[in-house]
């Protein structure tokens, strides 16, 4: 593959018990061992924030308490926290209630547990104010179904990993936005795709392939490669849209190795076609300050997303891909984070010989 490796740096689809039981295998821990600190909690903590010309994530300031400040809310939202991820029983409760209220019978028949067992998993939840009972059915309350609805988005975000745990393990994450990152169940469904000793091509091929049937394309591209170009260019016509993000050194390689001209050719057939040369054309860029480390495309049928290897360069080896809407969606806002961070540039201006 030609590219410049060495740069510097709508609904959410629950999964059902099933698959939260057998694939995401929780299992059994009483935790014994781990205690929460209690001299510490993050009380006046500054939220992440983004320094607008860096890009840097602020740190969490720590402060130490006080034996008197022992009580304090924070304190109480940990061990809340410890109490129920360290129970298979009340966490599967909390899921099995989820979908709607359930008598005893019921929870028996989901949970394959005596009722001693889930009557006391029941009152543990109780106590929380996360469980309600009438007559003899048990529901969640406001407050349980709020938690239970971000509990399954923790499930499906460790199911996303695992599913993909070799792609995240050798590959350089910090450029993925936090909230993209908190958001990583949106793309439980994508899938490894690998090049191989006998099939060096496998992902580029792949990328071409579904490319060349796209609209609406929208990139981050870190690297300069004439292979993804020309499949990105070759895609286009009088119907399409792309938007591209670069960064003034690539776009400097665009320039320079006769991209620009193939862009500006494109732009003013369109116009010939559309009787219209201004700004409103179907490419547009964005020039972005900084070198990044996602090469990523979000189209209307595809999501994909290549990344660097922890020694900094780019791995054209393996993406991961998916085609569902969720996936797509976090594409477009891992894409809109940074175009917010960028500055469009005048194409016709930028490439005029």
């Amino acid at each position: 593959m030609e590219s410049n490796n060495k740069i510097s740096s709508n609904n959410i689809n629950l999964l059902n018990k099933e698959d939260l039981r057998d694939k995401v295998g929780i299992k059994n821990s009483d935790d014994k061992n781990k205690n929460i600190n209690h001299n510490y909690a993050l009380i006046n903590f500054k939220l992440p924030q983004f320094d607008n010309k860096n890009f840097e994530i602020m740190d969490f300031n720590l402060t130490k308490l006080d034996d008197n400040e022992m009580k304090i809310e924070g304190i109480e939202i940990f061990k809340n926290i410890k109490h129920i991820l360290t129970s298979t029983m009340r966490t599967r409760l909390l899921i099995s209630l989820f979908s709607s209220e359930k008598d005893l019978k019921s929870l028996r028949n989901d949970l394959g547990k005596p009722s001693t067992s889930i009557l006391h998993g029941i009152k543990e939840l109780d106590k929380l104010n996360l469980i309600k009972k009438n007559k003899k059915m048990y529901g969640l309350s406001s407050n349980g179904t709020i938690l239970t609805i971000n509990v399954i988005k923790l499930i499906q975000n460790i199911y996303s990993i695992n599913k993909n745990s070799h792609f995240w393990k050798y590959h350089c994450i910090d450029d993925i936005p936090k909230d993209s990152l908190k958001k990583i169940h949106l793309i439980q469904n994508a899938k490894s795709i690998k090049s191989s000793d006998n099939d060096l091509a496998k992902t580029s091929r792949e990328y071409t392939d579904l490319i060349s049937n796209s609209k609406n394309i929208k990139v981050l591209l870190p690297i300069f490669s004439a292979i993804h170009l020309d499949a990105i260019l070759s895609s286009l016509n009088d119907f399409e849209n792309l938007e591209l993000i670069v960064s003034e050194n690539i776009l400097e390689f665009i320039k320079d190795n006769g991209y620009g001209v193939k862009l500006l050719s494109f732009i003013k057939d369109s116009a010939k076609n559309k009787d219209n040369l201004n700004n409103d054309y179907s490419i547009k860029i964005w020039k972005l300050s900084k070198e990044i480390k996602i090469f990523l495309s979000s189209c209307d049928n595809f999501l994909s997303l290549g990344l660097f290897s922890h020694d900094g360069y780019y791995d054209d080896s393996i993406m991961i891909l998916d085609e569902t809407k969720e996936g797509i969606s976090w594409g477009i806002g891992v894409f809109e984070h940074y175009k917010n961070y960028s500055e469009p540039i005048d194409i016709l201006k930028y490439f005029s010989l």
